[in-house]
């Protein structure tokens, strides 16, 4: 697409968040996935002058065992889902709209969206556009017992014992745009089915008007063993907001390392 803005006064510029775990509070494990996968491709592209409407949600919910049962999870159970909204109102205006879409449930990214959207104003014309994506991954902790026997008969056998903890997160992140002139990309990846389970978000926009973006993450991490005490938790919420003539730009990287 052709750049149609001629950027002046404010610049805002939102730079890259990334969080990662090592160490012993160790995030969420992949969610097994079933033996029947499926995979949804969307290609959409839209070039209008007047009025586009553009609307668009996912639920995807995936469990190691039965998600009807649920909750509470049995130990060792794991439970993974993935939601995404997006909206888009352009009026009164030329609009430009470019999207790739595909889901796959058995292979990481299970989502993996990409977007271009250029729009200049009509008489009285503006654009609007939503788009938030969350994931969430929940696993029960589980203890197991390893027995070992010796070839020799006046050996004892030897026990190992291995505690895996329990853990659960929550990640999302959003964008919103009421504008008048923009060319604004977004990208949006998420995989739970494969280690480290993972979500990235990024959009780069300029023109005039609105623009927000943010990210909220919460994550609870356990110590394993019977009782699989609380060892870890974070909370982290951020939100940029850029008003005028802008150019905005916000990367989200998140992903866990599953125990060993």
């Amino acid at each position: 697409m052709k750049k149609t803005t001629r950027l002046i006064g404010v610049v805002a510029i939102a730079m890259a968040l990334t969080i990662a775990f090592s160490g012993v509070a160790l995030a969420s494990p992949p969610v097994p996935t079933t033996k029947e996968t499926e995979i949804l491709e969307i290609t959409t592209d839209i070039t209008c002058s007047g009025t586009v409407v553009e609307s668009q949600g996912l639920s995807l919910d995936i469990g190691s065992t039965n998600l009807l049962d649920n909750p509470p999870l049995a130990d060792g159970e794991i439970y993974g889902g993935i939601k995404y909204d997006e909206k888009m109102i352009g009026l009164s205006g030329d609009t430009e709209f470019d999207k790739c879409f595909e889901v796959d449930t058995g292979t990481a990214p299970n989502l993996d969206v990409h977007k271009q959207i250029g729009y200049k104003q009509g008489f009285l014309g503006s654009l609007s556009h939503h788009e938030q994506v969350g994931m969430k991954v929940i696993a029960a902790g589980k203890t197991t017992k390893t027995t070992k026997k010796e070839l020799c008969p006046f050996r004892k056998p030897t026990t190992t014992t291995k505690k895996v903890p329990g853990s659960c997160e929550e990640v999302h992140a959003y964008s919103e745009m009421f504008v008048t002139n923009v060319q604004a990309a977004t990208m949006t990846e998420v995989g739970i089915t494969e280690a480290p389970v993972n979500l990235h978000y990024r959009i780069n926009a300029e023109g005039t008007g609105l623009v927000v973006a943010g990210v909220g993450v919460y994550v609870d991490d356990g110590r394993g063993g019977a009782e699989d005490a609380l060892g870890s938790r974070m909370m982290y919420k951020e939100k940029s907001i850029a008003y005028g003539d802008f150019t905005f730009t916000k990367e989200v990287g998140y992903k866990s390392k599953p125990p060993t």
